[in-house]
């Protein structure tokens, strides 16, 4: 029954998957990137306040709140700043500019499979998805020249 899954864990994270497809909105109507960026930064607090919640409850193997935060940080914090960073600039670099927030979005996915396969309470390898997401969101939000947004979404992508 899903009702066992409905707990607060789990409505944070929703409300960061919520927030990731608002943004999505936002970015394909060309209405604000800041907002969407604004939208990311609230999926990042929500993010953050799921794991704590879930860890607070104590439920030792949650797999389905592992798996539904994964998603909805592949979507809030991969395709979401991707998409951005395109619109944001890098559509005037249409192969190129598409290849790197493709680039962006992979490692991220990327990452966040390995993570469940290697956690390490004590490190993280790589830069984590919600911290690069925002920071490319962040920056897509000033609509960077491209040949400067290009070198941002690769590098992120690559740590």
């Amino acid at each position: 029954m899903m009702r066992e899954y409905v707990n607060l864990a789990n409505l944070l994270t929703s409300g960061s998957l919520v927030a990731g497809f608002l943004a999505l909105y936002l970015i394909f109507q060309m209405t604000n990137l800041v907002a969407a960026a604004g939208l990311v930064a609230i999926a990042a607090v929500c993010d953050m306040l799921d794991g704590h919640m879930a860890r607070r409850r104590g439920a030792p193997d949650d797999t389905f709140g592992t798996n539904l935060d994964s998603l909805a940080d592949v979507v809030s914090f991969g395709a979401v700043p991707a998409f951005a960073l395109y619109m944001a600039s890098l559509y005037e670099l249409p192969v190129i500019g598409f290849v790197a927030c493709l680039v962006f979005f992979l490692c991220g996915a990327w990452r966040l499979a390995r993570f469940s396969l290697c956690k390490n309470p004590l490190y993280f390898l790589g830069c984590p998805i919600p911290l690069a997401g925002l920071l490319v969101a962040l920056f897509a939000a000033f609509e960077p020249p491209p040949f400067l947004a290009l070198p941002v979404a690769l590098v992120l992508g690559a740590l």
